[in-house]
């Protein structure tokens, strides 16, 4: 299910909807403040994260 998460929020493996696909965040880094990520993706150029948006995280298992 999806939810809106800040870049705080974001963890490796949600996936974020990107040009008309679903593309898993690789790696992250922190840029410029501790509220913006830039999010890496495999396939896909870095995407830079100043605001929440809609980003969907697998279920686990537990």
């Amino acid at each position: 299910m999806g939810a809106t998460r800040p870049p705080t929020d974001v963890r490796i493996g949600d996936f974020i909807l990107l040009d008309g696909t679903y593309q898993r965040v690789q790696d992250m880094r922190s840029a410029g403040g501790a509220s913006v990520r830039i999010l890496h993706f495999a396939g896909h150029a870095p995407l830079i994260m100043r605001e929440a948006r809609t980003t969907y995280r697998p279920l686990e298992f537990r």
